[in-house]
């Protein structure tokens, strides 16, 4: 199973045949390749994926496409340099396409303290010599002139995932995180969406397109900025990029690009200021054909500073575009669109990242520390996030909101309660605990705050 390359250890394992129950190894050794069909001994050292996201059922629910892995690098470093290399195919992984699979036992020791880092659809079936930990991201990039990888990734696509495990436990199993090298981005139309245009177009005859996203990337986070790769490596082509999806409540449409920060920088690199409206930042531009809404990554929230911004496109993050209210027709020339923030429309932009949930109508926002969370069933008074309200500083005159909280769609219905806040609490900035209470046959729900036209939703769900 060892095959010599300048020095470097790699192990491959290929595809297994579903016809058949036997393994089909492919070794390479000095250029020939011998085929085996006993299995190697095997140690027990097995390592379980954790993939964001995926344990709720909210707006940023995992689809089975984004979990499902079709090959994985398991790389194994002993301190900067690589000692030994597999390739596990998808096919091998238990619960794949779930939010925790686990890997088969790998063919090889892991040796303690060592690291392991972990590379999924990456699109690369062959391995080079030479890589350390400081250039994976020049073996395993991201971008449009990538074998196999695409430099945006549509609905149904399985996605380049990356994870780290810093110090090897000397363990016989351990679990890794797996984040997501690309962001979801995901149009709707609110609940209670009004069209006053009167041309009867909306939701089926409109579509949008994403223009000036990021078409290179990074498969490991970048050191110089957390997150997002730094623009000398992650530039924008000056060309604008185009995708086309139908718009409406049933069928959400998503598209998934790479990360940018693109709150300080325009698609070219510029700097620009987080505040400030800039024509070459990305954005959704909408049309029935005959006239324009321009749509923005732009939020009301911010901890420091408090002032409405454009927002990074990050990694593992869920954007949400929801368009509540069309007052008037778009501008009558897509130039005219694309240099102007939008107008004659409402919408709210929901950002998701793990460590907090923020929905803002790009005037006043409600922030809470989770997206989704876990409960017992049974449980009494207990506090499962927090949630506030918030301004941007040249708002605060407007004073708190009063918001709407309900219990929505719990299972079994009235398994579970909210008791605080109440239904008709004033959020102000002061987080505030969010307490719930179930019934022994709960098993899952979601909470809604309203406040004006943000919806803003929780998922919870029975604790395993």
């Amino acid at each position: 199973m060892k095959i010599l390359i300048n020095d470097y250890k790699f192990n491959v394992m290929k595809r297994i045949t579903f016809l058949i129950a036997s393994v089909l190894l492919l070794m390479a050794c000095n250029n020939e390749i011998d085929t085996d069909l006993n299995l190697p001994e095997i140690p027990d050292s097995q390592i379980t994926l954790k993939l964001p996201d995926a344990q709720v059922f909210t707006y940023s629910t995992a689809t089975v496409s984004e979990c499902t892995i079709d090959e994985i690098w398991v790389l194994e470093f002993n301190g900067n340099t690589l000692d030994t290399a597999v390739l596990i195919n998808g096919a091998n992984i238990a619960y794949n396409g779930q939010a925790t699979q686990m890997l088969p036992q790998l063919p090889f020791e892991v040796e303690n303290g060592h690291k392991i880092i972990l590379i999924a659809n990456s699109g690369r079936t062959t391995f080079p010599a030479g890589i350390d930990t400081t250039t994976i991201n020049t073996f395993f990039p991201l971008s449009a002139s990538s074998p196999n990888v695409r430099d945006y990734y549509l609905e149904g696509e399985h996605l380049p995932m990356y994870g780290k495990i810093d110090s090897w436990p000397g363990t016989t199993a351990y679990s890794c995180e797996m984040i997501r090298a690309v962001a979801k981005i995901q149009v709707r139309l609110g609940e209670t969406f009004t069209d006053l245009t009167g041309s009867n177009v909306w939701p089926n005859g409109v579509y949008y397109n994403f223009w000036n996203h990021a078409v290179e990337g990074q498969i490991q986070p970048s050191a110089t900025v957390t997150g997002i790769p730094s623009s000398s490596v992650h530039l924008i082509p000056e060309h604008l990029r185009l995708l086309q999806f139908d718009a409406n409540t049933s069928d959400p449409k998503m598209v998934y690009v790479y990360e940018y920060n693109s709150s300080m920088r325009d698609n070219l690199g510029n700097s620009v200021s987080p505040t400030v409206f800039d024509v070459e930042r990305p954005y959704l531009l909408f049309t029935d054909g005959t006239v324009y809404w321009r749509l923005d990554f732009y939020d009301a929230y911010a901890t420091s500073p408090t002032y409405k911004q454009f927002v990074d496109v990050k990694r593992s993050s869920h954007y949400i575009f929801t368009i509540n209210r069309v007052s008037s027709p778009g501008y009558n020339l897509d130039f005219e669109a694309i240099n102007n923030p939008g107008s004659n429309i409402e919408y709210t932009v929901e950002v998701k990242d793990g460590s907090s949930h923020i929905t803002s109508n790009g005037q006043y926002a409600i922030v809470s520390s989770v997206d989704s969370a876990y409960v017992a069933a049974g449980a009494s008074g207990v506090t499962i996030a927090t949630v506030r309200y918030q301004l941007p500083a040249e708002m605060t005159g407007l004073g708190a909101g009063t918001v709407n909280t309900m219990n929505t769609d719990a299972t079994p219905s009235g398994s579970m309660t909210v008791t605080s806040p109440s239904p008709t609490a004033t959020l102000t900035a002061t987080d505030a605990p969010i307490i719930v209470t179930t019934t022994s046959t709960f098993t899952e729900g979601t909470i809604t705050f309203q406040l004006g036209n943000i919806t803003h939703k929780i998922g919870v769900k029975k604790q395993p």
